[in-house]
């Protein structure tokens, strides 16, 4: 056996440098097209293109290529919806000794090619120009030869519909699959078990974990991108809440909308064994949506479909391709419930994309866009009164709105709890409502529901980072930072990119007295939002309790140079700066809030931190008295700097009186 094993290996090594030369061509004119090459088909769409005929047929028709528009299109048929660059596709089409104009002579055969296609460089279905890199294969590709069967996982398309066939993607076929068709059809069939291990099987291995990538918009109007991301979002939730396994959320997806990253790359950053992507293009009243499952763990294709639809049958589409996709992961895990569109009652096909826009601004987390995302809501409830989602979309539009802008808290905050109870009354499943009442409860004066509702809407959608997020504040107000810290690396985990969550992860861990942990989680959160505040300030606090103070200066002011409204920035900074001695600055920064305040954006607790800072330890209680008063001053221990007010009597009944009960 020993034996046998060294000469298995010594075979399988030998097979590795076969199918290395089979992925590197070799550039020589009469090698370009070896013989297991010409018994090659391929199949996309409508077309049929045979290599060794030199022909692109269609059931009516048949054009015949030239040998450079044939190589340069079998090059991009090799690696369908991956980037080709010019300089492999020389490669391909010429000997290393052959002196020609290679630009002129790509552009012309790409030119021979879209005509044959009848393709567009502007509106391209089949070869999309990326700019001065190369060029890509639009759609899923069926590859055959004479003596071996497929060896992808595509299905080609047949093309029933005046409308492209987009399903751009960041890979085509693995590598290793790409070069086993090079390989003679005799010497893997010789061995077919090794055939069967590399990247033919179509049953998935088990999968505990999944990324729906950004859906790209190939329709012709940019501004169409909204909707793309809206269906995105849609197909998001629905796995979320119907599959036993843990589905990314959407803010870490959308970190992969323009990039080119392998699909492999992007699920080891995610920490996810498969991957849906696709694409989007809309026209007039129609729609069509090109989906495709990918085991990312083995890099391969496991099941694709197109849909073309009526934009107002959008709900229906994207229920059908959750319960498709859901059906793919059931041959390992059984859904928990089945996505049924038919469970409420559709909006119609203007107020759901009414919808989606106020989704899309609200995702954004600017003051600006939170006032869109709200108007975007409100029309769409003119539009339905009775639609609930749109009612829950105000709400956590209203809910933010406190964070990301000076506006009156107490009043925006009354708008959202009643935008999020209505929504309950229409369905009471929305785990978006009952977030939105959880965390208004937090921040208000009324908190004691916030456990509850938070707890309800991780019940209704366990992967519902927002959800996951927002509860680990409440353990932390209720004293019981570990359990905090715990449920809030749950929503890490399932939204990983997100600089909120790894923002308040850091802040978290400062609070438990974990500063290098800490540390490591501000670090993401700013790699992650380099334009974002609150790390910077989190992190000087954590320098400060550490002994740098020059540090801590420092993040302090980077901070301050993100955002000169953030209330809670305003507070850290100036608590930092008055420490280190900076004390004409912490002045200025705390006039700056008590203005704010005479506008209605009082927010007392940061004036008393800034207080603290300057050692005027009874204007800080008479700030928290007036906090108090206003919010209940519940979440004290996010802040090291309210320990040393523990010796005034005053402060310890403010406390006795916030104390969750």
């Amino acid at each position: 056996m020993p034996r046998l094993a060294f000469w298995l290996n010594d075979f399988i090594n030998a097979l590795e440098n076969v199918i290395s030369l089979g992925e590197n061509l070799s550039p020589s004119p009469e090698k370009l097209l070896p013989r297991a090459m010409t018994d090659r088909v391929y199949k996309f769409a409508e077309f049929e293109l045979s290599v060794g005929d030199g022909e692109l047929r269609t059931k009516s028709s048949s054009v015949r290529l030239q040998e450079k528009p044939l190589l340069l299109l079998s090059a991009l048929l090799d690696r369908p919806q991956t980037l080709v660059t010019r300089e492999q596709l020389r490669e391909r089409m010429w000997s290393s000794d052959t002196f020609v104009d290679y630009e002129q002579g790509i552009n012309v055969a790409i030119k021979k090619i879209r005509n044959a296609l009848g393709d567009s460089a502007e509106t391209p279905r089949f070869v999309e120009t990326v700019a001065k890199k190369g060029y890509r294969f639009l759609m899923p590709v069926a590859v055959t030869d004479a003596d071996l069967r497929s060896l992808t996982a595509y299905e080609p398309f047949v093309d029933d519909s005046a409308l492209p066939n987009p399903l751009p993607s960041r890979k085509g076929p693995s590598r290793r699959t790409w070069g086993l068709a090079t390989v003679p059809a005799g010497v893997l069939l010789a061995f077919g078990l090794l055939i069967t291990t590399k990247g033919v099987s179509h049953h998935p291995a088990q999968i505990h974990s999944l990324a729906v990538l950004p859906l790209r918009n190939l329709s012709p109007d940019p501004d169409q991108d909204y909707f793309a991301d809206g269906i995105t979002e849609e197909l998001i939730t629905n796995f979320a809440q119907s599959l036993p396994l843990r589905v990314i959320s959407r803010t870490s997806v959308m970190r992969y909308k323009e990039t080119g990253e392998p699909v492999t790359q992007i699920a080891s950053e995610l920490g996810v064994e498969a991957i849906v992507e696709g694409a989007v293009l809309r026209s007039g009243g129609q729609v069509r949506v090109t989906v495709q499952l990918i085991d990312a763990k083995e890099d391969r294709h496991l099941w694709a479909r197109t849909y073309d639809r009526n934009v107002s049958n959008l709900l229906d589409v994207e229920a059908e391709i959750s319960r498709e996709i859901a059906e793919q992961v059931g041959g390992t895990l059984t859904a928990q419930r089945v996505i049924d569109s038919s469970k409420s009652r559709p909006p119609a096909p203007q107020v759901y994309e009414l919808c989606l826009l106020g989704r899309y601004h609200w995702n954004k987390r600017t003051a600006a866009d939170l006032a869109k995302a709200v108007e975007y809501y409100q029309q769409a409830i003119n539009g339905d009164p009775d639609y609930g989602p749109a009612y829950a979309g105000l709400a956590n539009a209203y809910a933010l709105m406190p964070v990301y802008d000076s506006v009156p808290v107490q009043e925006t905050y009354a708008k959202a709890t009643t935008a999020a109870r209505h929504a309950l009354e229409l369905d009471d499943t929305l785990a978006e409502a009952h977030a939105a009442l959880g965390i208004i409860a937090l921040n208000a004066l009324v908190w004691k529901p916030a456990g509850p509702e938070l707890r309800r809407a991780i019940e209704l959608n366990p992967n519902y980072a927002t959800a996951h997020h927002w509860y680990a504040f409440y353990l932390l107000f209720l004293g019981r930072t570990d359990e905090a810290i715990a449920e809030i690396e749950t929503a890490r985990q399932i939204d990983p990119l997100s600089t909120i969550i790894n923002a308040d992860e850091g802040a978290f861990l400062y609070s438990g007295n974990r500063y290098s942990e800490a540390r490591v989680r501000l670090r993401e959160a700013i790699d992650l939002g380099p334009g974002f505040d609150q790390p910077h300030e989190t992190l000087a606090l954590a320098d400060l309790e550490t002994g740098n103070p020059s540090d801590a200066m420092k993040e302090a002011r980077a901070g301050l140079s993100l955002s000169s409204t953030n209330p809670r920035t305003l507070g850290e900074a100036g608590y930092v700066l008055a420490v280190t001695g900076h004390t004409d600055e912490a002045r200025k920064l705390l006039s700056t809030l008590k203005e704010m305040a005479r506008h209605g954006a009082d927010e007392p607790l940061f004036e008393a931190l800034i207080d603290i800072g300057l050692k005027e330890r009874d204007q800080a209680v008479s700030a928290l008295e007036r906090d108090a008063r206003i919010f209940g001053i519940v979440g004290l221990c996010q802040w090291h700097a309210f320990d040393q007010l523990n010796d005034d009597p005053r402060y310890q009944r403010l406390l006795a009186q916030a104390r969750i009960q």
